[in-house]
C-alpha cells in the first residue's frame, strides 16, 4: 500500500505540505496543468530549493497579483464586503475539470472550514468570506493537495501528531491566542505534542487538509520507505522549518489510535420542529465531536408523531453537544447517561478493481475478521468516473476483499 507519513515536528501548512511532495518527485507540471483547469486568475505558482537551519527543502509559492486576487487579512462579513464566498468557491472547484475524487475532496474540505469559521464567529455560513484562507492561494493549496496525492497514487496518509503552537497573534479581529479559534477548532480529535515553540506554526489550511485525509495521527507507521521530502514553511526559526514525508510501501493503518471504551449517550424527544432541520443537526453534532448520530421516529404523547434524537460522543464532550442541542433545536430537555462499549479494531484493505482501486474497511475482533464494508464514497466516485453501476462496483470491492482475506489465512 503507497503510504505518505508526514513529519510535522515544526508545523504545518498547505504550502509546506504541498513543496515537500514535490520534493519527492510529484511533476510540477503535472499539477500545474490540473490547476489551470480551475476558473482562477491572477497568480503564479513557483518551486524553488532554500536552506533551513541547514536543511536543503523545496519552497512552494503561490504568488498573487494583488489587483486581482482579492487577498487580505482574513474577515468574516457580509456578502456585499469584498473577498470570496464559500459558494463561489464551490463553483470554481466544483466546475473545475479535474479527477473526481479529488475534486469532491477538496469541496468537501472547504464546506467543512466554512462551517467551522462560521461557529467561531457566530455568523450563518452564508455570511464567510475567504479573505487569508479562502485568497487565491489556499484554493490552489487545499485543491493542490489533493490532486498530488491522486497524482502519487497515494493510498494512505499519516501523519504525526501536531505541535499546536503557544503565544498570540495579531489579526483582522484583534490579538488571538495560538492556536486561532478556527485551527483550535479543526484540531479538535486530533491528537497534539507540543514542541515548545512560539507563535502561530499550525495554520488553519494545514490542519484542515490533515485532518480530512490522515487516517491516524501517530509514530510513523511500519513501512518501507522509498523517498524522504522536505516542504518549507517562509519562517526562519531554530529549528527546521520544514514538514519531512516519508514516501513508501507498508500495511494497513488503524482507523483511530484509540476508541473510547466509556462514552456519554444524549438523547431528546422532540415533536415540534421541523424535519429539515434535522440533517443540519446531525451533521453540527458529528462536526463538533459526535461519534454516532441518529434519529429514529416514534409517537410521543396524545398520540403525536415524534423524533427521538441520540448522540453517542466522548464524554470530554458531553456538555458542548448538550449546549449545541438547545441552541439548534427546540428541546427543552437533554437525557444523558454514561455507558461502556467494546469496539471492533478496524483498519483499511486497499483492492485493485478492472475500473480502479478503492478501499474497504475491516474490522475485527479478538484477532479475527468479522465485517468488511466497502467505502463508500470511493466506490460511487469510481462508479462515476467508469460509467458503471454503483452496486456493481460495491460487490466487486466485497468480494475482492474477501479473497484477499482468504489468501492471507491460508499463509502458513
Amino acid at each position: 500500500m503507497k503510504t505518505i507519513y508526514f513529519d510535522c515536528f515544526a508545523g504545518a501548512s498547505g504550502d509546506m505540505l504541498l513543496g515537500a511532495m514535490l520534493d519527492l518527485g510529484l511533476s510540477l507540471d503535472a499539477l500545474k496543468e490540473h490547476l489551470g483547469k480551475l476558473d482562477l486568475a491572477g497568480y503564479d505558482i513557483t518551486l524553488e530549493p532554500v536552506v533551513k537551519c541547514g536543511v536543503t527543502a523545496k519552497q512552494f509559492r503561490v504568488k498573487t497579483h494583488p489587483a486581482q486576487s482579492g487577498g487580505g487579512a482574513h474577515h468574516i462579513g457580509s456578502p456585499a464586503t469584498h473577498g470570496r464566498s464559500l459558494k463561489t468557491i464551490e463553483r470554481i472547484i466544483g466546475e473545475a475539470q479535474i479527477p473526481p475524487r479529488p475534486r469532491e475532496r477538496a469541496l468537501k474540505a472547504f464546506r467543512r472550514l466554512g462551517a467551522v469559521e462560521a461557529g467561531v464567529h457566530g455568523v450563518p455560513v452564508e455570511s464567510v468570506h475567504f479573505h487569508e484562507i479562502g485568497a487565491i492561494d489556499s484554493i490552489v493549496d487545499i485543491t493542490g493537495y489533493f490532486l498530488a496525492l491522486e497524482l502519487m497514487d497515494i493510498e494512505r496518509v499519516v501523519s504525526s501528531p501536531l505541535p499546536p503552537g503557544k503565544g498570540f497573534v495579531q489579526t483582522a479581529h484583534g490579538r488571538m491566542p495560538v492556536p486561532a479559534p478556527a485551527t483550535a477548532k479543526l484540531l479538535e480529535g486530533i491528537p497534539v505534542a507540543d514542541n515548545g515553540m512560539e507563535g502561530e506554526i499550525l495554520t488553519p489550511t494545514g490542519v484542515l487538509l490533515l485532518s480530512e485525509s490522515a487516517e491516524a495521527f501517530q509514530a510513523m507507521p511500519s513501512m518501507t520507505v522509498t523517498a524522504v521530502g522536505h516542504g518549507a514553511g517562509e519562517k526562519e526559526q531554530s529549528i527546521p522549518n520544514i514538514v519531512r514525508a516519508f514516501w513508501g510501501e507498508g500495511g494497513t493503518v488503524p482507523l483511530a489510535a484509540s476508541q473510547p471504551d466509556t462514552i456519554s449517550i444524549l438523547e431528546t424527544n422532540i415533536d415540534d420542529m421541523s424535519a429539515e432541520i434535522f440533517p443540519h443537526v446531525i451533521e453540527g453534532l458529528m462536526s463538533r465531536g459526535a461519534l454516532d448520530a441518529f434519529v429514529i421516529p416514534t409517537i410521543g404523547k396524545k398520540g403525536r408523531p415524534a423524533s427521538l434524537l441520540t448522540a453517542l460522543c466522548p464524554t470530554e464532550k458531553h456538555d458542548a453537544l448538550i449546549l449545541y442541542l438547545f441552541q439548534e433545536t427546540t428541546t427543552l430537555g437533554v437525557r444523558h447517561r454514561i455507558s461502556a462499549r467494546t469496539t471492533a479494531e478496524r483498519d483499511w484493505i486497499e483492492v485493485k478493481l478492472p475500473w480502479g482501486q478503492v478501499r474497504v474497511k475491516r474490522a475485527r475482533y479478538q484477532g479475527r475478521a468479522v465485517n468488511l464494508a466497502p467505502e463508500f464514497e470511493d466506490c460511487r466516485n469510481l462508479a462515476e468516473s467508469a460509467d458503471v453501476p454503483l452496486k456493481e462496483v460495491l460487490n466487486a470491492a466485497a468480494a475482492c476483499a474477501r479473497r484477499i482475506l482468504t489468501g492471507e489465512q491460508e499463509k502458513p
